[in-house]
């Protein structure tokens, strides 16, 4: 059974080297310090704390520190000789591609796996990991590697290029961090209009109903609210409402921003006519208003 050593087994790092101790052996783990590497340790089950500096070869290492220390991480296990010929080293940076694991030696075989899934419990993800898909970029050898083994523990891995792999994460946090953001931006207009949350999430039903409407179909055929029936008076009035607010600066910008990036899925759905959906554009954005009544 081949060996796996991680290097930064933070939530990420120890739930991937608990989920694949079933199909590798666990080598050793290195943390910033003992106390974290033996609490890594006694979460996967297996392993054996050490440092870069009693560091041995394994067959594949995992280096998932925070983005900032990856270069540094992999220089280390260069440095001190625990990557011997044919190694696979991979990273699960979501940003960043396997470019940054770069070195003269030719024998060892990088690579890059992203899992789009939120770590924040170890304990969970033990269990919802299956159907995660994986972004998997990197050497043909380390590829070739690595696609089966995630596929062993549930996961649904595809191949990226390289080159795009920044454009693909910004799509995740979009998708992920930022839909956080959103939603809190929605709690805190319906703090100023005076909604009692006390007992409970009022929006629950609505974002749970859109997130499966569109998860079954796509956004053209999930699509709903004002612009995609052409109501404009509606759009008119929502930033006007804004007015006067703490927050109405942040609120306009984040509402014309969406507003504006609605009007081609309304355009493609086809319930709103042109004229409709140029009135909320003029709306959406007064800049383009002024410099049409100029020309």
């Amino acid at each position: 059974m081949k060996t796996l050593s991680c290097v930064g087994a933070g939530r990420l790092g120890r739930t991937l080297c608990r989920l694949l101790s079933e199909h590798l052996t666990i080598g050793q783990i290195i943390n910033s310090g003992q106390p974290s590497a033996r609490q890594a340790i006694d979460f996967i089950g297996s392993g054996t704390a050490a440092t870069m500096e009693t560091a041995t070869p394994a067959d594949l290492w995992l280096i998932a520190t925070p983005d900032s220390q990856i270069e540094a991480a992999y220089q280390a296990l260069l440095a001190s000789g625990a990557l011997h010929d044919g190694a696979v080293v991979f990273h699960c940076s979501g940003s960043t591609s396997s470019s940054i694991l770069a070195s003269e030696q030719d024998n060892i075989n990088v690579a890059s796996v992203h899992p789009i899934h939120s770590f924040a419990s170890p304990q969970q993800s033990l269990t919802t990991f299956a159907g995660c898909h994986c972004a998997i970029e990197g050497q043909g050898d380390a590829v070739a590697l690595l696609q089966p083994l995630f596929r062993s523990i549930g996961a649904l891995p595809f191949t990226i290029n390289s080159q795009h792999k920044a454009l693909y994460h910004s799509a995740t946090v979009m998708a992920c961090n930022y839909l956080i953001s959103l939603l809190d931006t929605s709690q805190q207009m319906l703090t100023a209009a005076g909604v009692d949350n006390s007992h409970g999430n009022i929006l629950d039903s609505l974002i749970r109903q859109t997130l499966d409407n569109y998860l079954s179909t796509d956004a053209t055929a999930a699509l709903t609210g004002p612009i995609a029936r052409g109501d404009s008076a509606t759009v008119a009035s929502h930033l006007q409402a804004f007015n006067g607010h703490e927050q109405a600066d942040l609120w306009q910008q984040v509402y014309r921003a969406l507003g504006n990036a609605t009007l081609p899925i309304s355009q493609r759905q086809g319930q709103a006519s042109e004229q409709q959906l140029q009135q909320i554009e003029q709306l959406l954005n007064p800049s383009l208003k002024k410099k049409q009544s100029h020309d």
